[in-house]
């Protein structure tokens, strides 16, 4: 199967979040599957310089996007990103029949600038994206693609090219849309319609209007072949209208062509047995390595090592959606309760400066490191008692399966993937040895607090307890090659919809 991903981020060399995650390891594992993927992402200034600062290289594939943009034609060229060694990832396997290709489309007109998102011209931006990966995809991959699977708004647009302006040069191509946060829609006046290319006759309420204006990724979804979200619960969610951000209806509609599918990890990017950010080495069957992290978390956090309080750690976008509010709120209770709170992130300023000033109140127990260093989310991950995840919604997160691996035990509210992930500590699982961590229902103070003091009176009273979460959860398999499976079912529906028979 040909397919061709499109996406706003590709990890590592440009990425805020899931999306840049999904959009690198997902092609993959698909490629074990003998499937041949090429990735499309915007060759951005911030791409372009991270690809040199990596040792890695853009190769000129010779092939060229013309598009006419506003009255003016706008010219795109297609770069293969030449990745230099790197590990092997735990879904990689010999002797598999696929290929992944990895492309970078550059139009420096609309790419080579500071800053990735938030432009005025992000229309005109990710319209050219879409439609150059349109015009190039079948040359790339040695013939017409089965699937096109778009990635989140700014490629949302795929599957109305795909039903009216490249039908002729696509007729048997399938699209997949992948929802990563309905919060994001991609939301233009109506007069962008002709920026994009698309006829006025998709302006219309089972396509792309929603309240006078476009939406993106309403068109996306109401045209799709087949849409996905990143995880079975969140599926469910966004079909209510607590969590459906004025889409509930839309999905709701198109539910019978709406499958959640969890997101994997990188196993072997995230193995406490063999991290080179870490300090020591550990595994279920050894965790004194996990003590010597521990150890070195708090000393870099200029914090008493020897102290036997237990470790609360944050590794998160810092946003009201993520709780961390919540979190700021918690911080005096942590203290009174001898707990060290250490947080790495960046994100709303209030938020930024907030757990800036909790440090100078509360400097014997709060730590905090404004922006993010993948190296130190290694770090506090491995050495870290518990991680907290108090989201009023969360798509899939990453984070908690992060820190499963590394006998990290999570703390989350149950929503979206963090509910599909973490098992509760109950009278039953604690019986059948299956839960993982503590999870709470509301996403208020009260609900926080209510699980960390179960977290905290397990801690000190039941070690063997908490030693059994800790090995349990770094015992689950979050590989992508379950979730790889998953897709391919999918757009096999996709495809028999375009190709019934």
């Amino acid at each position: 199967m040909r397919i061709a991903f499109a996406s706003a981020e590709l990890s590592p060399w440009v990425s805020t979040g899931g999306l840049g995650e999904v959009a690198a390891a997902l092609p993959r594992a698909l490629a074990t599957l003998g499937c041949n993927v090429a990735s499309f992402v915007p060759l951005y200034r911030q791409l372009r310089q991270n690809v040199a600062a990596r040792g890695d290289r853009l190769v000129d594939t010779g092939a060229v996007s013309h598009v006419w943009i506003g009255g003016h034609r706008l010219d795109s060229r297609v770069f293969r990103i030449d990745e230099g060694p790197r590990a092997p990832d735990a879904d990689d396997h010999v002797g598999h029949d696929g290929e992944s290709a990895l492309y970078a489309v550059d139009c420096p007109a609309l790419f080579d600038r500071d800053g990735v998102y938030g432009h005025g011209d992000d229309a005109a931006r990710y319209a050219t994206f879409s439609r150059a990966v349109l015009n190039t995809a079948h040359k790339l991959l040695g013939g017409p693609p089965d699937i096109v699977h778009a990635h989140d708004w700014h490629t949302a647009l795929l599957p109305l090219y795909l039903e009216g302006p490249y039908r002729r040069l696509l007729p048997n191509t399938a699209s997949v849309l992948t929802v990563h946060n309905l919060a994001y829609q991609g939301l233009f006046p109506p007069q962008e319609l002709a920026t994009v290319g698309l006829d006025a006759r998709t302006f219309h309420v089972d396509r792309l209007e929603f309240h006078g204006a476009i939406n993106w990724l309403k068109g996306g979804i109401c045209a799709a072949d087949a849409i996905t979200t990143v995880s079975p619960r969140y599926a469910k969610e966004i079909r209510s209208q607590e969590f459906g951000e004025r889409l509930d209806g839309v999905l709701r509609q198109h539910s019978s062509r709406l499958f959640g599918i969890l997101n994997g990890i990188d196993m072997g990017l995230w193995n406490p047995a063999a991290d080179p950010y870490t300090t020591a080495p550990f595994s279920t069957t050894d965790l004194s390595g996990k003590s010597a992290c521990r150890r070195a978390v708090l000393a870099m956090a200029h914090m008493d090592v020897d102290d036997p309080h237990p470790v609360f750690g944050v590794v998160s976008r810092l946003s009201r959606q993520k709780g961390l509010d919540l979190v700021a709120e918690l911080v005096p209770y942590l203290a009174s309760r001898s707990a060290r709170l250490i947080l790495l992130g960046k994100g709303e300023t209030a938020l930024e400066n907030g757990f800036q000033d909790l440090e100078r109140r509360f400097s014997g127990h709060v730590r905090v490191r404004v922006g993010f260093e993948p190296d130190l989310a290694h770090v506090l991950q491995a050495g870290a008692d518990a991680m907290l995840m108090p989201s009023r919604y969360e798509p899939c997160g990453l984070t908690q399966m992060y820190a499963m691996r590394y006998g990290t035990v999570p703390i989350v509210r149950a929503v979206g993937g963090l509910a599909d992930t973490v098992v509760p500590v109950t009278p039953r699982t604690i019986v059948e040895k299956t839960a993982t961590g503590f999870t709470f229902d509301h996403d208020t103070l009260a609900g926080l607090q209510w699980a960390v003091d179960r977290a905290l009176d397990t801690y000190y009273t039941a070690p063997e307890l908490w030693r059994q979460l800790q090995t349990t959860g770094m015992g689950l398999d979050f590989s992508w090659s379950g979730s790889a499976r998953s897709y391919l079912e999918v757009y096999r529906r996709a495809l028999s919809r375009r190709r019934p028979g």
